[in-house]
């Protein structure tokens, strides 16, 4: 029988939804391997992502179902993030670890915090967020420099929306932690998991290798859709194949230009909806790495990056004995000077800043590094999109084309979120799937990977 379901990408998003599938279906991937944004690169022994990748979940199932898919294949590690903030290193959320900032910047920091929680009233923007929730001072030497640095726009243009994501410390937390108590925030991130081998790519190998060959065709990109009252045409090297019905999760940027018949107010919808580009300098060093942190947030406006990885720390495999790696996110806008940057000076920039931080040792030596750059990197919820992704999914839908993913959908979510999602997804196009059939699934797939140990 011929596919009812085409599904195009075969990221996260479209490899779960496929799994959960109980039609005929057939997934189309541009790239000659599966995974997407989650994919991972191996080079003489270096593994790093496309952007750190970690496993964690509030929802016991969605996370059951990533750990059971790997079976053995998993390293199970300790949060150690920082904040590099005033000269040094907070622990990570920083709002709990006030000690660590210099005095008067500290007490600043507690007095601000405690005037803001008996102020009340109501927040107007996501910049009066901050301010409500932690404070005018931290607000203004953390909160709006890091997510106007990682965003590219003032916090005054983010939706509102995004505060749902951002937990409210607790108060007594807060003052524990500017007396010097330990206290950890942001409990269910405070263990994570990740493959043992592979890099977090690992994951999607497995959940790939559920899916058999002849439904998952790489390598083939789809060139145009043609919505019509008998199904969906799609063209992908140079085949056509008729379906009942489309996911796409490809980015809706690149969807609008090959389907066919897009009214003017659907394209200048999206038009509206912000995704920015994304380069990841990961950097090879002999030696020992001292701090073993996961990753390192910096707000600092005269440093490209705002967060730096450490992949051996997410697993040993991630490094050749006796090295250690370290990966630096550059987002920008498109079109931005530093994404014409040569290879040389970002590397020479990154470098730069971690020594000037202390995030690799003075003596390190540097013997590895690559540079990725990836067009679409983090979508950007601002003041409105809500309404421009209505537009766009309404008409769509209506198509016979349902958007999914996150540059499908124009949804900020990690795998978990991909995976809740097309559960969701599944059993609204009427696939009974009870909990325990979905983990069954989803533990059927250990062992299946290429990149299994």
């Amino acid at each position: 029988m011929k596919p009812q379901l085409g599904i195009l990408g075969a990221g996260a998003s479209g490899l779960s939804l496929a799994l959960l599938s109980d039609l005929d279906y057939l997934v189309l991937e541009a790239e000659p391997h599966p995974g997407g944004h989650a994919s991972a690169t191996s080079i003489r022994g270096w593994t790093f992502d496309h952007g750190p990748h970690i496993m964690f979940s509030r929802d016991e199932l969605l996370l059951e179902c990533m750990l059971g898919s790997l079976g053995p294949n998993v390293h199970r590690c300790r949060r150690k993030n920082r904040v590099s903030l005033a000269g040094g290193l907070a622990r990570y959320p920083v709002e709990n670890d006030l000690a660590a900032l210099p005095l008067p910047l500290r007490a600043d920091a507690l007095l601000s915090f405690l005037h803001a929680r008996r102020s009340g009233g109501t927040p107007g923007n996501l910049a009066e967020w901050f301010s409500a929730n932690f404070g005018d001072v931290l607000t203004s030497a953390y909160f709006r420099p890091y997510n106007e640095k990682l965003w590219k726009i003032p916090l005054e243009r983010l939706s509102m929306g995004w505060a749902d994501r951002i937990p409210r410390p607790p108060e007594e937390d807060v003052i524990r932690g500017a007396l010097g108590e330990l206290s950890e925030g942001y409990l269910h991130q405070l263990f994570y998991s990740y493959p043992l081998h592979g890099g977090y790519g690992a994951l999607m190998d497995a959940w790939a290798a559920g899916i058999p060959k002849e439904r998952l065709v790489l390598g083939t990109r789809v060139t145009r859709v043609v919505p019509g009252p008998g199904g969906v045409v799609v063209e992908a090297g140079g085949g056509v194949r008729r379906f009942g019905q489309v996911v796409s999760t490809l980015p809706l940027g690149f969807l609008i230009k090959i389907v066919e018949g897009v009214p003017l107010s659907v394209a200048e919808a999206v038009s509206r909806l912000m995704v920015n580009p994304v380069i990841a300098v990961t950097l090879g060093f002999h030696g020992e790495d001292p701090n073993q942190f996961t990753a390192v947030y910096i707000p600092d406006d005269d440093y490209l990056p705002n967060r730096v990885s450490y992949p051996a720390v997410f697993s040993p495999h991630n490094a050749p004995p006796g090295c250690f790696s370290v990966q630096a996110e550059i987002t920008a806008l498109p079109g931005a000077e530093v994404l014409e940057w040569s290879d040389d000076a970002l590397v020479s920039h990154v470098l730069a800043g971690l020594l000037a931080r202390s995030l690799v040792p003075a003596d390190a030596e540097l013997i590895f590094r690559s540079i990725e750059r990836f067009p679409q990197g983090y979508v950007v919820y601002t003041e409105g999109y809500e309404g421009d992704l209505e537009i766009a999914c309404g008409w769509f839908e209506a198509q016979g084309i349902i958007l999914h993913g996150r540059f499908g959908r124009h949804q900020y979510l990690n795998v978990d979120g991909c995976l809740s999602q097309s559960i969701d997804l599944a059993r609204e196009l009427g696939f009974e799937l009870a909990d325990d059939e979905i983990l069954a699934r989803f533990r059927r797939l250990a062992g299946l990977s290429p990149s299994a140990p």
